[in-house]
């Protein structure tokens, strides 16, 4: 994740630079607006900062382009980072920021080449730079290589780890460690939770700690002391606008939509920009709500369409409610107008929901490339392998949709048991019977009317068609078992069963059972042929149709003929 860089390495590092404080106090804002998401707010102060020509040791080019790459401006950011790096060639954070471009960019030599320039010159200047400034040289390495996907996480606890050696003290190196944490093991909370503490530890001040820590507690459901934590950073810090962000996310997870909205009111009271907005709509994609955002986008658009991210957030939501057409012109739109900028960067959900949008409006295989896309730039998302598998299975190319289907489970975390019932199907439908019953068979216990129902019939596909020798036979009264309680939901399944095991007791000469499951079925579809076919036997005749293996029909039916 991106974060803002640091408030009190900033007064640290004005402090010991001797800046007279007005200036100092104008930089200070100017920062804390980026940490409030204020970007376009913050664009301008940095604009008056280098138009007055002070820029305070080439710190506020980097400030200015620190604000441009958290405002995922990335061409500008660049701009801004190489103006600094000219002007003040001895400055390290500039190629920090160069190397974080480039790195974001996937130009991994470039970036390495730009971060050594700043390790060499903070290490030939450490005597004259405060430590202060060290560190943050350090910790705008490792934030790069944790906001990027894929993570360079090796590297990124290389330079906290340096940045720690430099100031054990220094809260923001926790902050970060905690960050680090959480990238590598995003189900472990505890040392994230570890690393927040000690920074708050250092620093009680603190707001962004605090949210850290009511991100960690929300991560694990454990909502109550989310809300402490966000709260206790809004009260160290009642103008962090990200704080009344994600309480306001937290309260739309819990559906307290009241409190929600009067948090995302007071961050936008703060914030109210197209930015903030988008954010707004965002998180409302996040909690599915799709409907508000797309109200929440087009209001936004009304004002100021501008906003290239707005056409993402309004295709995604599109696509959601189900109006495809509509969803795909506005990722269209939203592709044109990034293409022009080149910002901001494609993420892997734009090429997925391009893929299925695609699919969704009748081109399939164009789809299934944009989607393959989204995997090759995350391939630790399960999902997209579903969606492809789904596009094939349509195309009735089952045995790439079983490939696809393979593909999603082995990478799901948690399996879906659905996604076992969706593989066996693909398997049962390219004939390959013993594949498909074992898939079904994995989800029999969440699913056991309709997986059974399926492996009864991978069973008969395995068996003499005119003389089943009963292989069926356990699975087709496992669903007349689970099905029974509820005929109008499993009417169909219960009719496949009796069918079949009308049939096998026929051919085993069982003529009471073979009645018996006959009758059933005639009792479940009055009309059905092979009910009366086999009730009109004579050897079925001749027979009471009992059956301790089947019920009684809850009816005495019509006789046969009639």
């Amino acid at each position: 994740m991106k974060t803002a860089r640091k408030r009190n390495i900033l007064v640290a590092c004005l402090a010991c630079l001797g800046m007279y404080a007005a200036s100092a106090q104008t930089l200070k804002d100017a920062i804390r607006m980026t940490e409030s998401e204020r970007y376009e707010a913050a664009s301008g102060v940095f604009k008056q900062l280098l138009k007055s020509g002070d820029d305070q040791g080439g710190d506020v080019w980097f400030y200015a382009g620190d604000n441009y790459f958290e405002w995922d401006v990335l061409d500008s950011a660049k701009m801004m980072f190489q103006k600094g790096a000219d002007a003040k060639p001895s400055n390290p954070l500039n190629f920090t920021g160069l190397g974080s471009v480039a790195w974001m960019e996937h130009n991994a030599d470039l970036a390495k080449q730009n971060f050594y320039k700043a390790t060499s010159l903070t290490t030939t200047q450490a005597k004259e730079l405060p430590k202060s400034k060290q560190v943050m040289v350090y910790l705008n390495i490792a934030q790069a290589y944790l906001a990027s996907t894929p993570k360079n996480l090796p590297d990124a606890l290389t330079n906290i780890n340096m940045a720690m050696k430099i100031d054990p003290k220094n809260p923001d190196v926790y902050i970060l460690m905690g960050d680090y944490g959480v990238e590598k093991n995003i189900t472990d909370v505890s040392e994230p939770i570890k690393n927040y503490e000690k920074a708050i530890e250092l620093d009680p001040k603190l707001a962004k700690p605090h949210m850290r820590l009511g991100q960690m507690w929300v991560r694990v459901q454990n909502w109550e002391e989310g809300l402490k934590e966000y709260n206790q950073a809004i009260k160290m810090d009642s103008s962090f606008a990200p704080a009344y962000r994600q309480r306001g996310e937290l309260y739309l997870r819990s559906n307290k939509f009241k409190q929600a909205i009067n948090d995302y009111k007071k961050y936008l009271s703060m914030n109210n920009s197209p930015t903030a907005r988008a954010k707004y709509g965002q998180a409302l994609f996040y909690q599915k709500q799709y409907k508000q955002v797309i109200d929440e986008m087009k209001e936004v658009q009304s004002k100021d369409s501008s906003g290239i991210v707005l056409f993402r957030f309004l295709a995604y939501s599109y696509y959601e409610t189900g109006d495809y057409p509509t969803g795909l012109r506005n990722m269209l739109n939203f592709l044109a107008k990034q293409k022009a900028k080149d910002n901001p960067k494609l993420i892997a959900m734009d090429y997925l929901y391009y893929g299925k949008l695609l699919a969704k409006n009748g081109q399939d295989s164009v789809g299934i490339i944009q989607i393959n896309q989204a995997i090759m730039m995350d391939s630790s998302n399960a999902d997209p392998y579903g969606d492809i598998a789904t596009i094939y299975f349509k195309l009735k190319r089952y045995a790439d949709a079983a490939k696809y289907y393979s593909l999603k489970i082995k990478k799901s975390k948690k399996v879906n048991p659905a996604d076992y019932n969706s593989l066996g199907q693909s398997y049962y439908r390219n004939k390959e019977y013993v594949k498909a019953d074992s898939a079904f068979s994995k989800a029999t216990d969440t699913y056991p009317v309709f997986s059974n129902s399926w492996r009864g019939k991978c069973n008969f596909m395995q068996e003499n068609q005119e003389k089943p020798e009963g292989k069926a036979k356990p699975f087709y009264e496992l669903v007349i078992k689970n099905g029974g309680a509820d005929i109008d939901r499993n009417k169909n399944y219960l009719i496949d069963a009796y069918s079949y095991l009308g049939f096998y007791y026929f051919v085993q000469k069982n003529y009471d059972c073979a009645k018996a499951a006959f009758l059933k079925l005639q009792e479940l579809d009055p009309a059905n042929e092979k009910a009366k076919s086999g009730l009109d036997d004579k050897n079925i005749k001749a027979t009471k149709g009992t059956c301790d293996a089947i019920a009684p029909p809850s009816a005495t039916p019509p006789p046969s003929g009639k």
